[in-house]
């Protein structure tokens, strides 16, 4: 497997083409970015919205195994 950086790619672009044609390489595009759906673009957000509520010096699973010990 041959991997460049796309600075390198971009930098001699010409170079790189002429080399996989050699090779009988493929270069392939570029991915798009796939969409999110709308329902699951509400769960990120809301997820995005509670990361920093609780502070970090707080032991998040021993609060949770002392409540499930309560019950």
């Amino acid at each position: 497997m041959l991997v460049l950086t796309c600075n390198d790619f971009f930098s001699d672009p010409a170079r790189y083409r002429a080399m996989a044609e050699e090779s009988g390489l493929k270069i392939l595009p570029k991915k798009k970015k796939k969409k999110i759906s709308r329902r699951i673009q509400k769960k990120l957000d809301a997820l995005n919205a509670v990361v920093g509520l609780i502070p970090p010096d707080v032991d998040v699973d021993a609060l949770l195994e002392e409540r499930r010990l309560e019950k």
